[in-house]
């Protein structure tokens, strides 16, 4: 699995192409991150609320307090540290290895580095994109909606 731009992932998966229509609405690459990014979104807050892999993060830490990590989205509640301000302070034995969830990075331009690496998740968040896409320019995405929700509901 490797890490794709915005650009490679959108040409690699032909949205575009998939979004093509009879009224010939056209989709900006403005709109097309934007878009983009409210399916990551959707799928890091699934798979936040299930505990999966890509969105957690390990610390070691080795003082008593240390700045929150840069990404830092919430804590997974584990003992023996706590969040204080923005610092992590730890009350246990030193080193101790902190998880935590990361915060999801948006993508800014099409030559942004997308946060998921992979494959069948990156699948799933360019049909959310062509969903959102097309319903916006008023076609009926019903039947393709509810299909991604099962699968999400599956992760």
């Amino acid at each position: 699995m490797e890490t794709l731009t915005a650009k490679e992932l959108l040409k690699q998966t032909a949205v575009k192409e998939r979004l093509s229509d009879s009224l010939d609405s056209g989709y900006t690459t403005e709109e097309m991150i934007a878009y983009l990014n409210d399916a990551l979104d959707f799928v890091w807050h699934v798979l936040l609320r299930n505990g999966y892999y890509e969105c957690i993060g390990d610390l070691t830490l080795t003082q008593e307090e240390t700045p929150l990590p840069d990404d830092y989205y919430k804590s997974t509640n584990q003992a023996p540290v706590y969040v204080r301000g923005n610092k992590l302070i730890c009350y246990g034995t030193l080193p101790y290895t902190y998880r935590y969830y990361k915060e999801m990075r948006f993508v800014k331009t099409e030559d942004d580095e997308l946060p998921l690496t992979n494959d069948g998740l990156l699948d799933i968040v360019t049909q959310i994109l062509i969903i959102m896409a097309m319903s916006n320019h008023g076609f009926d995405m019903q039947m393709e909606s509810d299909f991604v929700q099962a699968i999400t509901n599956l992760l």
